[in-house]
């Protein structure tokens, strides 16, 4: 267990790092609060679509195994999302928190986060399943949350209006395109060069948001809604590993049963601020959900590798 916590520890600690290192650059005035809404711009419409098309292209759709692992991943998100949707929309708060509430509780930390840890637990000849779940624990709740926001934000409640948005979404371009890719099995240097530069560009899209994270958290950490802070922490970190866990183990063998498990315990995504600071959502308490909740996973993960 001590093993375990270790790990995680130095695991996230380039997280806390880089929130600090933006914190203290706003303290120190070198960088403006105006810098957030440009570096939140680059990070929706070119990094975080970079990360999903270069993810999306090395994944083989039609291996039986993948499409066990992405049926079920896909229907424990569904479930899930459908469950904090239903319950969202019976509560007397306002649409932006509901919406808020919706994006931090459903995406989950997977990429920065969930790989390493899959790396240490189980090792590298589980990585690439365990890089097929995170991309779907990551990418189809970001989805899913931009069609909820679209519902609870657009005046439009129209089918055909909300389709025609959601599709419109540079999020869901790269989905698309980057499903595309991946039937692209040429070994081409030019084409090993563009995915290699798609994957550059992608890997910036954590440590922009946790920088501008930490330049917004200066002077607001934790100061209002503690109690719907720790509310998105425990549906994020306690109830979606509990929903994954009724997974038929039939499909899967024990240490695939324990991948879907593990990544679905993550922490909240960075990239939720990123979304939130787009379509102009409670970045208080996103923001200080990520931190609460990664703060809170060096617990719970750690108690969920030695239950499973």
């Amino acid at each position: 267990m001590c093993y375990i916590f270790m790990n995680i520890f130095f695991i996230t600690l380039p997280i806390f790092l880089i929130i600090a290192a933006g914190w203290l650059m706003r303290k120190l005035n070198i960088v403006k609060e105006s810098w957030m809404s440009v570096l939140n711009g680059f990070a929706y419409y070119v990094s975080l679509p970079a990360l999903i098309i270069a993810s999306f292209w090395d994944i083989n759709f039609l291996d039986k195994k993948s499409l066990e692992i992405i049926l079920w991943s896909l229907s424990a998100v569904f479930i899930f999302s459908l469950i904090v949707f239903l319950l969202l929309s019976f509560l007397k708060i306002n649409k932006n928190l509901k919406a808020a509430i919706f994006l931090s509780a459903t995406v989950g930390n997977t990429v920065y986060m969930g790989f390493p840890l899959v790396n240490m637990a189980f090792g590298e000849n589980y990585l690439s399943q365990g890089v097929l779940i995170g991309v779907i624990y990551l990418v189809v709740p970001l989805l899913i949350s931009i069609f909820a926001i679209r519902h609870w934000h657009n005046n439009d409640h129209s089918l055909s209006g909300q389709l025609k948005d959601f599709f419109k979404n540079p999020l869901m371009i790269s989905v698309f395109a980057g499903i595309v890719l991946s039937f692209i099995n040429f070994d081409i240097a030019g084409i090993n060069s563009v995915k290699k530069a798609f994957a550059m560009v992608g890997a910036t899209a954590s440590p922009v948001a946790l920088f501008t994270l930490g330049e917004f958290l200066y002077g607001k950490f934790l100061k209002k809604d503690l109690g719907l802070v720790f509310s998105v922490s425990f549906l994020k970190l306690v109830l979606f590993p509990l929903a994954v866990a009724f997974a038929p183990l039939y499909f899967f063998n024990r240490i695939e049963f324990e991948i879907l498990t593990l990544l679905s315990s993550m922490p909240v995504a960075v990239t939720t601020f990123v979304i939130a600071e787009k379509f102009h959502l409670d970045k208080d308490l996103v923001g200080n959900s990520i931190f609460v909740s990664t703060i809170f996973s060096f617990l719970v993960i750690p108690l969920i590798l030695f239950l499973i």
